[in-house]
C-alpha cells in the first residue's frame, strides 16, 4: 500500500516543567479540585505522557548537524506506492466512515465525473468540503491525464475514495457500545497500530490526515480544500502558475506571505513573545470528548474565595511572597492552572498567558519607579475571535471572554495581520478542530521569527517537508513544554535564528518554479497518478458500475465534466453545496423555531 515516512510523536505531561515556573508552584501547597477529574480519561493523560523523548530539545551539536543536511527545499518526499485496487476494494472503504466521503467514479459512456454519496451517512456543514475538494479533483484529473479521461480512446471507468474535513469523519463504532468506541478512540491517537484494515484502497483526505501511517495506511494526506492549499495545486496544473498566496505580500499580492523584507524588522529587533492569535474552537472532539472549555463559575468564580484564603495560610510559597494576598487576578490563575488537564489546547494557551502576565507584573513592579523599561510577558496567546450566534464574532464583543479578562486571565485580544505577528519573535500555530492550522504553520513559516509548531496526532500535507529543530521547534500536544522551549530559544539565538532562517527558505521556495514544481509533483501529481493507474477497471463496459451503487445505497448527488473548474452541476436538491447555502439553511431554521 502507500509507504510512508516518520512515525507519529504526541505531547507528553512534565510536571518537572510545571514545577519550574514561579505561578504553578505555588499548586503543589494547595489540594487540587477533584471536581472535574473523574471527567478526564487517565489513559487519554497516559497518551500524552509517552514518548517524550520524541520533542525533547537535542544538543547544540546534533541540531547543527541536522541544519546542514537539508537544503530550501526541505523533507524529500518518496514516491506514492499504491496497490492494485477494484471498484468493490472502493466500496468496501463505506463501513470505515461515518460522514464526509465519498465515491468518485468517472464514467466513459457520458465523459463525465460523478460523486456519490451513501445514503446511510449524515449529511453535515462540513460536507461542502468534500464537494469543492471533489470539483478541483475532477478538474485536475482532466488536464493532468487527458489520455486517461478520452472517450474516443475507449478508456474504461475509474473509481476513487475521497473525503474531506478538518479531520476524517472515521466510524468509532455503534453508539451503544462504549467500549468500541473508546477502544477505536483510543487507536486513533495512540498511533501504535493499524486501526483500519490495512488492506484498504486508496482515500485522498483533503484537509487534516493522521499523523502515523500505522492508523490508516492508506490514506494520502491531500492539499486542503482552501484558496491558498487546493486551488493554488490546481491553478499550477491548468496554467503553471504560482499562486499569488505564496508570493510576497505587496500590492500585486495582497494576500500573499509576509516576510523580514516586507516589514523592515530583524531577529534583534523582534519582541521576544510567543504570539498567537485566533478563534475559539473544539479540538479533535471526537477523538478527546473530554477536553472542553472552560466554565467561568465552575471553574473559577466558585474557587476564589477559597484559593485566596489559602494563598495567605502557610507554608510560604514564592507566589505568596511576591503577591498581595487579597489579588484576585492571582486567585483566578491559579484556579485555572487546577483544570489545564481538562482544556483544549488553545485554553491552555490563555493560561500560560495569565501565568507570564503575573510574572510581568511583578517584574515590573520591582524595577525603579524612575525606569523606562517595559517587562514584556513572554506569552502572548490570547482569542481574537470566535462563534456566537453563528457568526465569527470578535471577543470583545462577547460576555463570557469579558468575565474571563476581568479577572485577570486574558481570554480576549486584538486581531493581528500578518503584518504585526510579524514582529514577534516566536509563534505557534496551535491546533483547531482537525488538530492542526490550515493556514497558519504556512503563514508563520515565513515570518522572521521562530515556529514553535504544536505537535499533535494529526498533520498536513505541508508537514511532510517540515522537519523539527531544522524548521520548526516541536511543542507538545499539551503544551507543557512551552516555557522550557521559550527559554531555551532564548539562550540560543544564533541556533533558534538559523531554524527560522530554514523555514523562511523553505516557504519561499513555494514562491519559485522550481520549487513549487517540486511540490507539485510530491502531494498532487505523483499521488493522484499512482491512484488513477492502481485502478483496476471492470469488465462490465458502459455504466456497469452503476448496479454497485444502487447495491451499496450510493447515490450520485453532482457531476462534473472537469473542462472548466466549475463546470459541475448538482443531481439532488436536499442537501446544500456550498457554506454559504448551509449559513442560509441553518437560519432560515432558527427563525423557524423562534
Amino acid at each position: 500500500m502507500i509507504r510512508r515516512r516518520r512515525r507519529s510523536t504526541f505531547a507528553v505531561m512534565s510536571l518537572a516543567v510545571l514545577a519550574a515556573i514561579c505561578l504553578p508552584a505555588a499548586l503543589f501547597h494547595l489540594k487540587r479540585s477533584d471536581t472535574h477529574d473523574a471527567s478526564i480519561s487517565h489513559r487519554h493523560l497516559s497518551i500524552l505522557a509517552q514518548r517524550k523523548d520524541d520533542q525533547n530539545i537535542p544538543n547544540d551539536k546534533d541540531i547543527l548537524s541536522l541544519l546542514k543536511a537539508f537544503d530550501e527545499n526541505g523533507a524529500p518526499i518518496p514516491p506514492t506506492q499504491i496497490s492494485p485496487y477494484t471498484l468493490d476494494d472502493v466500496i468496501s472503504v463505506l463501513p470505515t466512515f461515518e460522514a464526509v466521503f465519498g465515491v468518485v467514479i468517472y464514467d466513459p459512456s457520458t465523459d463525465k465525473f460523478i460523486l456519490h454519496y451513501s445514503n446511510n451517512m449524515r449529511w453535515k456543514g462540513g460536507c461542502h468540503k468534500l464537494v469543492g475538494s471533489f470539483q478541483t479533483l475532477a478538474h485536475s484529473l482532466r488536464i493532468m491525464f487527458p489520455e486517461r479521461f478520452a472517450t474516443a480512446s475507449g478508456q474504461p471507468e475509474l473509481a476513487l475514495a475521497i473525503a474531506s474535513g478538518d479531520y476524517p469523519e472515521v466510524n468509532l463504532g455503534s453508539a451503544s457500545s462504549f467500549a468500541t468506541i473508546r477502544r477505536n478512540r483510543n487507536c486513533f491517537i495512540e498511533g501504535t497500530s493499524a486501526c483500519v484494515p490495512s488492506d484498504l484502497a486508496p482515500v485522498l483526505q483533503f484537509g487534516s490526515a493522521f499523523k502515523s501511517p500505522k492508523i490508516f495506511p492508506s490514506m494520502i494526506a491531500m492539499p486542503m480544500p482552501q484558496n491558498n492549499h487546493v486551488a493554488c495545486f490546481e491553478t499550477y496544473a491548468a496554467h503553471q502558475e504560482i499562486c499569488r498566496m505564496h508570493l510576497p505580500r505587496d500590492k500585486y499580492s495582497p494576500r500573499g506571505l509576509v516576510f523580514e523584507e516586507t516589514v523592515g524588522v530583524g531577529w534583534d529587533d523582534l519582541i521576544p513573545s510567543v504570539v498567537w492569535r485566533g478563534t475559539d474552537f473544539s479540538y479533535l472532539h471526537r477523538f478527546y470528548p473530554r477536553l472542553r472549555q472552560p466554565d467561568f463559575e465552575m471553574d473559577v468564580g466558585s474557587k476564589l474565595e477559597m484559593l485566596r484564603s489559602k494563598l495567605s495560610q502557610p507554608p510560604a510559597t514564592h507566589l505568596t511572597t511576591i503577591m498581595p494576598h487579597d489579588n484576585v487576578k492571582v486567585a483566578a490563575t491559579l484556579a485555572m492552572r487546577e483544570v489545564y488537564d481538562q482544556l483544549i489546547p488553545r485554553w491552555r494557551s490563555v493560561i500560560w498567558t495569565a501565568e507570564a502576565e503575573r510574572e510581568a507584573e511583578e517584574k515590573q513592579k520591582a524595577l525603579p519607579k524612575d525606569s523606562k523599561d517595559v517587562v514584556v510577558p513572554w506569552a502572548n496567546m490570547k482569542f481574537a475571535s470566535a462563534m456566537h450566534a453563528g457568526f465569527k464574532t470578535p471577543t470583545s464583543k462577547i460576555p463570557y471572554y469579558q468575565e474571563f479578562e476581568e479577572h485577570g486571565i486574558p481570554a480576549g485580544g486584538e486581531g493581528m495581520s500578518l503584518e504585526t505577528l510579524a514582529r514577534y519573535k516566536y509563534h505557534i500555530d496551535i491546533g483547531g478542530g482537525g488538530g492542526t492550522t490550515w493556514s497558519g504553520t504556512l503563514e508563520k513559516l515565513g515570518l522572521p521569527g521562530l515556529l514553535f509548531h504544536h505537535e499533535t496526532p494529526m498533520k498536513d500535507y505541508l508537514h511532510d517537508k517540515m522537519v523539527k529543530w531544522v524548521h520548526y521547534v516541536p511543542i507538545k500536544e499539551d503544551l507543557s513544554d512551552l516555557k522550557e522551549k521559550f527559554d531555551w530559544a532564548e539562550s540560543h539565538p544564533e541556533l533558534a535564528k538559523q531554524i527560522s532562517d530554514n523555514a523562511t527558505r523553505l516557504v519561499k521556495s513555494l514562491g519559485t518554479q522550481e520549487g513549487f514544481s517540486i511540490m507539485f509533483d510530491e502531494f498532487y501529481e505523483s499521488p493522484l497518478r499512482a491512484v488513477v493507474e492502481a485502478f483496476q477497471p471492470s469488465n462490465r463496459r458502459d455504466s456497469g458500475w452503476l448496479d454497485a451503487m444502487v447495491d451499496n445505497d450510493l447515490r450520485p448527488i453532482m457531476q462534473c465534466s472537469g473542462y472548466y473548474s466549475h463546470d459541475c452541476e448538482g443531481l439532488v436538491k436536499d442537501v446544500t453545496f456550498t457554506r454559504k447555502a448551509q449559513h442560509a439553511r441553518d437560519f432560515e431554521r432558527s427563525e423557524r423555531r423562534q
